[in-house]
């Protein structure tokens, strides 16, 4: 069996990860996430094309020691993968099949459906972790796991990337994208991203500010000053203390 399946099957059975019609109970809000990003996986990836933020990702590049670079909740791929992949070792995780799936084919045997609260890699085994438009899925009372996560698969030194809020928000779409499926999404602010960084051993030492554009005719992202009133979410640069 390849290297794909093995940690496909094993990131199953250990996250709760499920592929069933029925969800368990206590997964509602899980469970709604992976199947929103399942049914809209062609939808999501063009409202998100053209939105990439590559100067985002040229900081990941200069900013990370040299090593793989895992996209944790990788969508298509197209945000992290497929700009990096012939330039340094990667790898990808999505919490949706349908999602993992198309990344698998930028990255062929390098992307895994999964959890970030419970990464199927080993201890160090990246050097940078970048998380577009992710972690603000994650339910907030999971959120320090998940970067406990990012900590323990970093090298000494290595570098998270994060998208959060502006402010502490939680709710709910039930037309996401205008595609029938529902979304939510659970974001802290600033403060409270910082501190939870902290916690799991990071250092916090830049935020941008970013105008989303998925969703609107234009489709175009732009960058902003992280206390700027057009900001509408933020990205995080945070270094893990060797």
């Amino acid at each position: 069996m390849s290297w794909v399946g093995n940690v496909l099957e094993a990131a199953a059975r250990s996250t709760n990860v499920t592929t069933d019609d029925e969800a368990p109970d206590g997964l509602a809000g899980r469970e709604l996430v992976r199947r929103g990003y399942d049914e809209l996986a062609d939808t999501y990836a063009a409202e998100r094309e053209g939105n990439e933020n590559d100067a985002l990702l040229d900081r990941l590049r200069s900013d990370a020691p040299p090593g793989r670079v895992l996209d944790a909740g990788c969508g298509d791929g197209a945000s992290a993968l497929e700009p990096l992949v012939d330039e340094r070792p990667v790898a990808g995780l999505d919490f949706s099949r349908s999602q993992a799936t198309l990344a698998n084919e930028v990255a062929p045997g390098w992307v895994v459906q999964g959890d970030m609260t419970a990464l199927p890699f080993a201890d160090g085994a990246f050097a940078a972790v970048g998380a577009f438009y992710s972690v603000i899925h994650v339910p907030a009372e999971e959120t320090p796991a998940v970067y406990e996560e990012f900590a323990r698969v970093l090298c000494p030194g290595g570098i998270a990337m994060v998208t959060t809020g502006t402010e502490d928000w939680a709710g709910r779409n039930d037309d996401w994208l205008a595609g029938g499926a529902p979304m939510e999404w659970d974001i802290f602010g600033l403060d409270r991203s910082t501190a939870h960084l902290e916690d799991a051993g990071f250092t916090v030492y830049e935020t941008v500010g970013v105008v989303d554009g998925l969703g609107d005719d234009e489709k175009t992202s732009r960058l902003v000053a992280p206390d700027s009133d057009d900001a509408e979410k933020l990205f995080i640069f945070a270094r893990l203390e060797p």
